[in-house]
């Protein structure tokens, strides 16, 4: 409880502290700021019964997506109020036509849980994969609204299973269901549970996923780049372009699509450097109006088209690999059925581990072995397709989840 505590008590202040020189601090503070006042107004339009979906950042929406879709069919005289604590998800979701109300969470308190829960009044509650706020979680379960965990996985190394851990364990308590992605979660977590339903869903990014890819959103400035052989880098970082930047300069005669995971000026600019003949996306598609015949290396600094972009790339390369935090999606490439790559740190995303044990997707140490699977894979047209349709296969095998999930929350929502 001290280290919540204290954790809520240094939060803002050093969101404060750092926002003059970081956007994404900016934004919370700025929203945390003005929340009450979005709230209030917000909650003068419900017309229906609340059921509210929690996720902490615009992945974790993504993920809890086609559980939203199907809550509004299952209820549909009900209303979806999402909120968010990253201002990832809040702004670039704020306006999403699957939702009724979107707003930012207020810092968890007594006080704003209590209030939170006069205004908005939720009659069923699910938070997706990660987050877990003390004091929202004990007014829902003192007013007895069923609240669910979805989509969770659990980790030997984290908090709640430390001798020091007991807090968080009784957060875990306060659920009514859980569900978890796997096995192993489930172990983990089972002990610690006393009356919560707790079952094995999978993992509704699988779901999600699927239903990008069948609706192929398609990109017309694509058909503008030269009849080349194409690589989408996706969600990639600094220590991603020093890697691909280098590669990308031995394979001249192929189009790379770069997509950084920030698209701020300074970090186009900082990532231009590692590819010193690119082009950002926003200006070519000024200049260029006919069909390229060279390939070019394309730096898109837009939000929005990355998921869209894999079906029309020959590989995929997926960042986040070389940091402390690890890999980003693989499964939106690997839905479209294209071979994946991606960098060491995978150890705690099974979509990953699972993707390389259906022989969907290769994970690489360095330039060497990045150069040494696109030189594979572009040489051997067999290799390539065996492994994009290994990697879609993958996919379809562990959708589901979606069905699961709402079949819990049929049990505990009646």
């Amino acid at each position: 409880m001290i280290l919540y505590r204290l954790f809520l008590w240094l939060y803002p202040i050093a969101a404060k502290l750092i926002s003059p020189f970081n956007e994404k601090a900016k934004h919370w503070v700025n929203g945390q700021a003005s929340v009450w006042d979005e709230i209030q107004t917000l909650s003068s339009q419900i017309k229906g019964s609340i059921i509210w979906v929690h996720c902490a950042s615009y992945g974790e929406f993504e993920q809890g997506l086609p559980i939203i879709k199907a809550l509004k069919k299952t209820y549909p005289s009900h209303q979806i109020w999402v909120s968010f604590f990253s201002p990832s998800g809040y702004l670039h979701r704020k306006h999403d036509p699957d939702v009724d109300f979107v707003s930012y969470l207020p810092l968890d308190s007594p006080n704003a849980a209590t209030k939170w829960m006069e205004l908005v009044q939720p009659k069923c509650i699910v938070f997706i994969k990660y987050e877990f706020w003390y004091y929202y979680l004990k007014v829902a379960a003192k007013h007895k609204i069923p609240t669910i965990l979805a989509s969770a996985i659990f980790r030997p190394d984290q908090i709640f299973f430390k001798s020091y851990g007991g807090f968080y364990r009784k957060m875990l308590q306060l659920f009514k269901g859980i569900l978890v992605q796997d096995q192993s979660s489930k172990t983990l977590v089972a002990p610690i549970l006393n009356h919560s339903e707790l079952s094995i869903s999978g993992d509704t990014r699988f779901d999600r996923v699927v239903e990008i890819a069948a609706a192929k959103e398609s990109i017309e400035w694509i058909s503008k780049l030269a009849n080349v052989a194409t690589i989408v880098a996706g969600s990639t970082w600094e220590q991603d372009h020093a890697l691909v930047g280098s590669v990308a300069a031995k394979w001249n005669g192929l189009n790379w699509v770069i997509v950084p995971h920030h698209v701020d000026a300074a970090a186009i600019k900082a990532c231009q450097k590692h590819f010193p003949n690119s082009v950002r996306l926003s200006e070519w598609l000024k200049q260029s109006a006919t069909k390229m015949e060279q390939p070019i290396v394309l730096i898109v600094d837009e939000i929005g088209l990355l998921r869209n972009l894999y079906q029309y790339a020959n590989i995929a390369y997926i960042g986040g690999g070389f940091t402390k935090d690890g890999i980003h999606n693989v499964l939106e490439a690997a839905a479209f059925g294209k071979p994946v790559i991606w960098g060491p740190n995978d150890a705690k995303y099974q979509e990953a581990i699972g993707l390389r044990n259906a022989n969907g997707g290769i994970k690489i140490e360095d330039e060497t072995t990045l150069n040494e699977a696109i030189e594979k894979l572009l040489i051997d047209a067999s290799y390539c397709k065996n492994m994009g349709d290994a990697a879609a296969n993958f996919v379809i095998s562990n959708a589901g989840a979606t069905q699961k999930t709402i079949d819990l929350i049929k049990q505990i929502y009646a």
